[in-house]
């Protein structure tokens, strides 16, 4: 039976010291920390879900430890179940997210093939929730971020009323993703959605560091970031 005591048990059987304090210095996040690698959580994931024990897992609370949300969070995303429940299980899911690694370790996580993916991550991104509007935005730089969605990105950039540094992040995630598989679609989407000079800057320098990137798109996306 699961609950909170065997949880920390199994996590902290598979503690890494060395890790913990590593990663620890790359995100934010109020959960205590115990230190597991993002590889053995997924294996445990795995475990959890072919034991059949994955939603009592799922309701065990309190969740106190980082990698307690990072486990629910894997198996949400990556659990074989009909699409209206994984929607409203990402949902729920989101509230227990406060940090950018729980979130997109999540959506990289996600299993859909469902055609109506691209419209329910468009209205996530559309909250004014910050970490569920991030589920959206990275689902779909994951999965949709091509020309032929290029007219609907922009509705979805143009749409989103949540604010901070990680929707920011991930609006210029997006617009670099974007002009990686489409040369030019990226810089169109800096030019003519409704974004800040801050999310033009990210999304150029996303682009500097991207190899996927060509070397002109890179330099007009400086310029565009230079422009008041």
């Amino acid at each position: 039976m699961w609950n909170a005591e065997k949880t920390e048990e199994i996590l902290r059987s598979r503690e890494d010291v060395g890790y913990r304090e590593f990663h620890g210095k790359l995100t934010n996040t109020s959960y205590e920390r115990i230190g597991v690698r993002v590889p053995v959580l997924r294996a445990l994931a795995k475990q959890i879900i072919s034991s059949g024990e994955w939603r009592e897992f799922l309701s065990v609370r309190p969740v106190k430890y980082y990698e307690h949300a990072m486990l629910a969070g894997i198996i949400s995303a990556s659990v074989k179940e009909p699409y209206e429940d994984k929607i409203q299980r990402l949902k729920e899911f989101s509230e227990l997210i406060d940090d950018w690694a729980v979130c997109d370790i999540t959506c990289s996580s996600l299993k859909c093939n469902d055609a109506r993916l691209f419209d329910d991550m468009r209205v996530f991104a559309s909250s004014d929730k910050v970490w569920l509007a991030r589920i959206g935005l990275v689902v779909i730089l994951g999965n949709f971020a091509f020309r032929e969605r290029l007219d609907e990105i922009r509705e979805t950039v143009n749409g989103i009323v949540a604010e901070g540094y990680y929707i920011d992040m991930a609006v210029g995630w997006l617009i670099c993703t974007v002009e990686s598989h489409s040369e030019g679609a990226g810089i169109n989407l800096m030019r003519t959605a409704e974004i800040s000079s801050k999310v033009k800057k990210i999304a150029a320098s996303k682009m500097r560091d991207s190899y996927r990137v060509s070397e002109k798109s890179k330099k007009e996306a400086a310029e565009i970031a230079k422009e008041q």
